[in-house]
């Protein structure tokens, strides 16, 4: 059974205590699981998750746009994703696409377009260009960054940038790709402030570049006095802006004189024709519904207050957005289907059209010696009167519609195509959006509440603590709407696409990022959601044997051609660091790193072990490990004076280094997982021999002494070679700590003196903060048993301080991956480490917490309470009847195993252990009578 034991050549186990277990004898009640009903699930579900929602106040949709990940309200079914978007009186959904990715001149995924709804006559509102671009100043007070000048927050009483003392100043932003500006606004100090109007920015210029090197005016003003400078400049394209500032005050207060500092609220950037937002009337609010997967809308358009509803159908590529009049007067709506990107990059081609009473818009990907994906938008109004007949012109295509006091009408959107070479995709999207009727509108929509309903009772847990809670469920919402079975794996950024140049291509990292994404999946049962994953690993097996044999002297070519003159080696798998979808190459760099296919081999053995699903293992996960580690067999060194295998590779992207501690790792839980699985398979008795002989010869987890503590290295000691030769990094990312997790090698029941080297470890990195930590950092905490509370306030904060208003924990550079935590939430409350089985390891004992159905190794799925300092209820249900190990819950206490459903059970004891066989699809329960 795959990782089910570590490989620990020193280990001894130590009695601590004697249970006695009672069977249940047939003179004994009926065992009952005390697990709640399913109806008292979904109740406690519905509980759990009524506050939990992303919410906004104002139409700003700040980062709607996003070369990384969206920060506004996100709807998805795992192959097209809703990014929530517009501005004051009107309303934009983005469309994108999971299989929707460019091929030339590299792959990336890319945008593909949207949905707008906006009053009828004259154009849409511009939206704001220079929303969440990056802003950088020639200075800045600390609590008032760059930043804030562009995260259309501003509202009465807000601070924007602040710079430090002195002038001049300037605010420089890269609006990631080239934009035409034709109007400008910024609002001053004293547009928030009205008692600030001697802060007023009296002497600026407005400066554009191509490049962020030869600058241009585009405008100068002097001497004003104005709160608010909005003006119309001719039109410019511009990646680059700055607002460079001579005189930042009015210079009329003694404190502008003596500390004149820049102040701008806002500085905003609109396309050419704009003109100002219309006033907003009325109430706006915007919610992100976990529990139903709906965003939920109410706002004025058009004059008239409406509510919306919009979702994405569970199985069918169809979005709806269903406005409700709520005014006493009618007025006319125009419901525009578009194709493109607002930094779209050269060679994408946009097309759209009228077929009758619906409209349409597809997008074709640049041509080139890859592949060209086509994907449309098809759309129609239901329950509408339409006015005129629909028209298209360019990229977009709209119909006009009235709208009623009391009326409701759904707007209805199609989603076809996408993928390599696809024949035109418009026909299947009009012919889906053409067969839509109210009736199956509402049968998509019960389909869809269900799907989500499903979703959740999976499994739950409840640990009485809001901040926790938030996380933790949002972050599964978000895996749930962007990765379903059969369909592309979400990368880096999901399946969210509104920019033509994310960063990083949205590509699947392989040195831990992609990976992470699935940490959580397995223990919180849904096990599915990784499915995707191993598709795509599997899609780019020809090309990583490719590499192995031909392109291995890229990854250190000094050592590699020392040692495989032929520049590569006859068998095994190489991996770059960044792949795409379709076997396709999105990051072609090594970074000195050979650990990428290590890293994406733990799932493999991962899904196996949580599950047991022996169809996957002989077809899926076995073949691709046996590949992995004939790299490993023929990339390792034997040093007969030491009787171990070293192993030199890159801990870190750009370093080299003897004995990495995560490669070392991986491969230690790749090497068992193998030996396991041909030994449950039955199969490769010689390879099981040579696995084993490697892996009994494989070296200790590096350690050196840092400020006179024993902690955990990077590599072997005085090894590392490149731009930091440290033996441990504080503060940087946990590399040194993955052979915990997502590596296995050290756990909750490993000895307490290794345990203790892991947690001097994460003090000394201090690295609870670091952004390529999050995923990793609390998880590795939780598995060596760090101090509970402690924990549990490190996680929370980075949560309080990082989390974005759509539920996702949000910096510069990463995405999807940061859910991966959730595993840390959930190994809190369960681990199974060396097959045995323990509730709540690592929780505050004066805190309450329960759990029902979270999913462990062996295929054991169990629901647990913890309640005034105690476990009340244990039941476990083995899916696949293996032995039950469990850490006795109540020490010194005898315990009662019994079988739901009758059957005898014939449990032994030794230490604080209770081991039992249990029945495939059985359901056992455990108490302290």
């Amino acid at each position: 059974m795959i990782g089910k034991r570590r490989w620990h050549p020193l280990r001894t186990l130590s009695v601590v205590l004697t249970v006695s277990v009672v069977t249940n004898l047939a003179l004994m009640p009926q065992a009952q699981a005390a697990t709640p009903t399913p109806t008292q699930q979904w109740t406690e579900v519905q509980q759990l998750l009524a506050g939990i929602k992303g919410q906004w106040t104002n139409q700003a949709y700040s980062d709607a746009v996003s070369r990384s990940m969206p920060n506004t309200a996100l709807l998805g079914n795992g192959d097209i994703g809703v990014t929530s978007g517009g501005g004051d009186g009107f309303k934009t959904f983005y469309i994108s696409k999971g299989n929707f990715w460019a091929g030339n001149p590299s792959p990336s995924l890319v945008a593909l377009g949207g949905v707008t709804i906006a009053p009828a006559g004259g154009s849409t509102p511009s939206a704001n260009l220079a929303l969440g671009s990056s802003a950088t100043a020639s200075s800045s007070h600390p609590s008032f960054p760059a930043s804030r000048a562009v995260n259309g927050q501003w509202a009465a009483g807000y601070e924007g940038w602040v710079s430090e003392v002195g002038k001049p100043q300037s605010i420089r932003l890269d609006l990631g790709s080239a934009k035409t500006i034709g109007r400008y606004v910024v609002r001053h100090d004293g547009a928030a402030r009205s008692g600030e109007t001697a802060n007023n920015t009296k002497n600026f210029v407005l400066e554009t570049s191509a490049n962020g090197t030869t600058w241009a005016t585009a405008d100068t003003v002097v001497n004003n006095t104005a709160n608010v400078t909005d003006k119309t400049i001719t039109s410019v394209s511009a990646r680059y802006v700055r607002l460079s500032i001579s005189e930042p005050t009015q210079g009329t207060t003694s404190d502008s004189q003596q500390n004149p500092r820049a102040r701008i609220g806002q500085l905003e950037l609109y396309g050419p024709g704009s003109s100002g937002p219309p006033p907003t009337s009325g109430t706006f609010l915007e919610e992100q519904n976990i529990l139903k997967g709906d965003v939920d809308t109410t706002m004025t358009i058009g004059g008239v207050p409406v509510t919306m509803k919009t979702w994405t159908a569970a199985n069918d590529n169809v979005v709806v957005t269903q406005i409700t009049s709520n005014g006493s007067t009618a007025t006319q709506l125009q419901a525009q289907t578009w194709s493109g990107s607002q930094d779209a990059r050269s060679g994408f081609t946009n097309t759209s059209g009228v077929s009758g009473s619906t409209t349409w818009a597809t997008r074709a990907t640049p041509t080139g010696s890859r592949w060209v994906s086509r994907a449309s938008l098809a759309t129609r109004a239901i329950g509408a009167n339409l006015v005129g007949s629909p028209s298209a012109s360019g990229a977009t295509a709209k119909m006009v519609f009235d709208l009623q006091p009391g009326q409701t009408v759904r707007i209805v959107t199609s989603v076809a195509g996408g993928g390599q070479n696809p024949a035109d995709p418009a026909p299947g999207a009009r012919t889906i959006v053409d067969g839509q009727t109210p009736a199956s509108l509402d049968t998509l929509y019960a389909q869809h509440v269900e799907w989500w309903k499903q979703y959740w009772l999976k499994s739950y847990v409840d640990l009485n603590d809001d901040v926790l809670e938030k996380y933790y469920y949002g972050s599964l919402y978000l895996l749930g709407s962007s990765s379903r079975a059969g369909k592309t794996a979400p990368g880096l950024y999901g399946i969210w696409a509104t920019t033509d140049s994310p960063q990083f291509s949205g590509d699947m990292h392989l040195n831990y990022n992609f990976v992470a994404n699935f940490y959580g999946a397995y223990s919180s049962n849904r096990a599915d959601l990784a499915l995707p994953y191993y598709d795509l690993i599997l899609a780019y097996v020809p090309e990583a044997r490719r590499r192995a044999q031909q392109d291995l002297t890229r990854v250190n070519p000094s050592y590699i051609s020392s040692r495989f003159p032929s520049g590569g080696m006859s068998s095994g798998l190489l991996f770059p660091v960044g792949i795409g979808p379709f076997g396709s190459t999105a990051d072609d760099n090594y970074h000195q790193q050979v650990g990428n296919s290590l890293f994406t081999a733990s799932q493999f053995v991962a899904y196996y072990d949580y599950t047991q699903d022996r169809n996957f293992l002989s077809t899926k996960s076995y073949p691709f490990m046996k590949e992995v580690a004939a790299f490993f067999k023929n990339y390792l060194e034997w040093d007969a004076a030491a009787q171990q295998y070293n192993l030199f590779s890159g801990p870190h992207e750009g370093l080299w280094g003897k004995n990495s501690s995560p490669d070392v790792g991986l491969l230690k839980y790749l090497l068992t997982g193998l030996i396991d699985a041909s030994t449950d398979l039955g199969v490769d008795t010689a390879d099981r021999a040579t696995w084993t002989q490697i892996l009994q010869h494989l070296p200790a987890t590096p350690t050196t002494v840092y400020n006179g503590q024993t902690v955990y290295a990077l590599a072997d000691p005085g090894t590392i070679t490149g731009n930091d030769t440290r033996n441990i990094h504080p503060g940087d990312n946990t590399v040194n700590l993955e052979f915990i997790h997502p590596g296995e090698v050290l756990g909750i029941n490993s000895p307490a003196a290794d345990r203790q080297i892991a947690i001097n470890t994460l003090n000394v990195m201090n690295s609870w903060g670091q952004d390529n930590s999050f995923p990793k950092v609390f998880t590795q905490a939780a598995r060596v048993g760090y101090p509970a509370q402690s924990l549990i306030d490190q996680l929370k904060n980075q949560i309080t301080t990082k989390m974005a208003a759509n539920l996702r924990i949000r910096d510069n550079f990463h995405g999807l991956e940061k859910g991966g935590a959730t595993e840390a939430v959930n190994n809190l409350l369960l681990q199974s480490d060396d097959g045995i089985v323990r509730l709540f390891p690592v929780w505050p004992t004066n805190k309450n917490a329960s759990f029902v159905k979270l999913r462990e190794k062996d295929a054991l799925v169990i629901s647990s309470s913890f309640q005034s300092g105690r476990v009340t209820y244990v039941d476990i249900t083995s899916e696949a009847g293996k032995t039950v190990k469990l850490q006795n819950p109540w020490p010194g206490q005898t315990v009662v195993v019994n079988r739901v459903g009758g059957g005898t059970v014939t449990p032994t004891v030794s230490g604080n252990v209770i081991t039992f066989a249990t029945q495939a699809g059985s359901t056992y329960t455990i108490a302290a009578p």
